[in-house]
């Protein structure tokens, strides 16, 4: 956790809220750097403490990997990483920065033979912003994140950013894309992250059958019943909000049709701003 700015909410009057747009990204890759270094350093912990106290060094060496603790885990240790979703290339960005963190660790790994060795001995805060570093490994976790990464990206891609269910959205889409019988026994980690700023890191693994799950979130079939308007009638419905943001009395412009059978929908809100909802 950290004190940031790069995305808050001041005015409570107004409908947006205030977005420093380059803090933003580079907060994203800080707290993904932070969650990812604590899981692994848990990781670590756990691993030597099964070892009854064994030789850490002795531990890497026999996975492959360096005398670095954390090195004992790894992206190579996922079948299917999740994560926070704003958009889909801060995703990229942040796939890419697992691999970077990857490659501090044990930068020996045949992976990364092509990877100048300067990168090893630059400052933290100059990584950051640091094109060759994002450019090299966006190219090393390319193909990888187009097979292992892309099956989570199936809600982001069709609804946008969904905020604090983006990462839930992701996990359902993985879900829904790969097979029950393929994801059976697999691990899924996930990146939660909040502008302010938090995040986490944590793994899932799949132990059942998920059939039963993918059946009734029908995700994909409902994701291609979305309606795609023109960008004109966003923005009108924008404009809508703003002019309404804080009304009261209030009842809502639009027809329910437009919302999923089922779902709540505010229906009024009264002078008191006393909230009254409906089941579509």
């Amino acid at each position: 956790m950290a004190n940031v700015y790069d995305f808050y909410k001041p005015n409570l009057e107004s409908e947006y809220p205030v977005v420093d747009g380059p803090l933003s990204v580079s907060t994203y890759i800080t707290a993904i750097d932070g969650a990812y270094s604590a899981f692994r350093s848990k990781v670590a912990s756990a691993h030597k403490a099964l070892s009854k106290g064994a030789d850490a060094s002795a531990n890497g060496a026999s996975n492959g990997k360096t005398s670095d603790p954390k090195a004992i885990f790894s992206l190579q240790d996922v079948d299917y990483p999740v994560y926070h979703s704003p958009y889909g290339k801060q995703v990229q960005k942040g796939h890419a920065r697992v691999l970077f963190n990857d490659y501090l660790a044990a930068p020996h790994r045949p992976e990364f033979a092509g990877v100048p060795a300067e990168y090893r001995d630059l400052a933290y805060a100059a990584t950051l912003a640091d094109k060759g570093v994002e450019k090299t490994f966006m190219g090393l976790s390319k193909a990888d994140y187009a097979k292992r990464v892309g099956p989570s990206m199936r809600c982001a891609a069709r609804c946008g950013n969904m905020y604090t269910a983006s990462l839930y959205g992701g996990l359902a889409s993985v879900l829904s894309v790969v097979d029950p019988a393929e994801i059976l026994g697999k691990r899924i980690s996930m990146y939660a992250y909040g502008s302010g700023c938090a995040s986490s890191f944590f793994t899932l693994r799949v132990k059942g059958d998920t059939a039963h799950i993918r059946e009734k979130m029908d995700l994909l079939a409902r994701l291609e019943e979305i309606s795609v308007v023109p960008v004109e009638e966003f923005v009108q419905g924008l404009k809508l909000r703003e002019e309404n943001h804080s009304a009261a009395p209030y009842v809502p412009q639009g027809s329910p049709e437009n919302i999923w059978p089922g779902a709540y929908y505010l229906e009024s809100i009264d002078s008191m701003h006393r909230r009254k909802y409906a089941v579509a």
